[in-house]
């Protein structure tokens, strides 16, 4: 999430950018409602999340997932959001609202993200020197997500089951995939995303997503 990544023009960026970049935002959420009401989630998409995080030089929107493989459920929640708006999950329609507003004032903060991207950055470097445990770097981005998100406010109220919330891993967890929808969504912003697309173009944003699952993702 380096300052640079932000000087890339606006006419650099496709169409396919920015929904695989808002898939990276959809997966987050879905990935938060999952721990939150189960203690699990995908593996896969959790490590390819939290692995977007450490990606400071991006060659490509997609290879910041590792891949739109990486981004596959974001892509089919993406997807099953945008084509049945009249019965969507609303947890994960919150929860991808209360991201994308974070990131704005993220990016609208004077040394927001210099300072989110100097924590990331030196956590970057003790995972090379160090055999860290998932849960370790877990707990590390949490608490990164307190100290450089949670005082933009308003909070992410996430909800779910009282024994899934009570548990330390899993609140570990959930903050570091909203810190990874936050990273997803200022992408997304940088590629040209906005909101108003969600409304008036909800119906070609879930068909590209569907293309893309049809095309690379399974």
């Amino acid at each position: 999430m380096a300052e640079s990544s932000t000087d890339r023009n606006m006419a650099s960026y496709s169409n396919n950018d920015r929904i695989i970049a808002l898939s990276g935002v959809f997966q987050a959420a879905k990935l938060a409602r999952d721990i939150a009401r189960t203690g699990q989630c995908d593996a896969n998409a959790f490590r390819a999340a939290r692995q977007s995080l450490f990606d400071f030089e991006p060659e490509s929107v997609a290879g910041v997932f590792g891949g739109i493989g990486g981004v596959t459920i974001g892509l089919r929640t993406l997807t099953s959001q945008l084509e049945k708006p009249q019965r969507p999950d609303m947890e994960i329609s919150r929860y991808v609202i209360s991201v994308i507003h974070l990131a704005d004032r993220l990016m609208r903060s004077d040394n927001g993200m210099q300072n989110l991207h100097t924590d990331l950055s030196a956590l970057a470097r003790r995972l090379n020197h160090f055999d860290l445990s998932e849960s370790v770097q877990n707990e590390q981005l949490s608490q990164i997500y307190q100290e450089q998100i949670s005082p933009l406010g308003p909070r992410i109220m996430v909800q779910g089951e009282p024994l899934h919330l009570q548990n330390p891993e899993n609140t570990a967890r959930i903050r570091a995939v909203l810190l990874a929808g936050i990273r997803a969504a200022v992408l997304w912003r940088q590629a040209g995303g906005k909101k108003w697309q969600l409304l008036f173009k909800r119906r070609a944003i879930a068909e590209s997503a569907r293309d893309m699952v049809d095309r690379f993702a399974n």
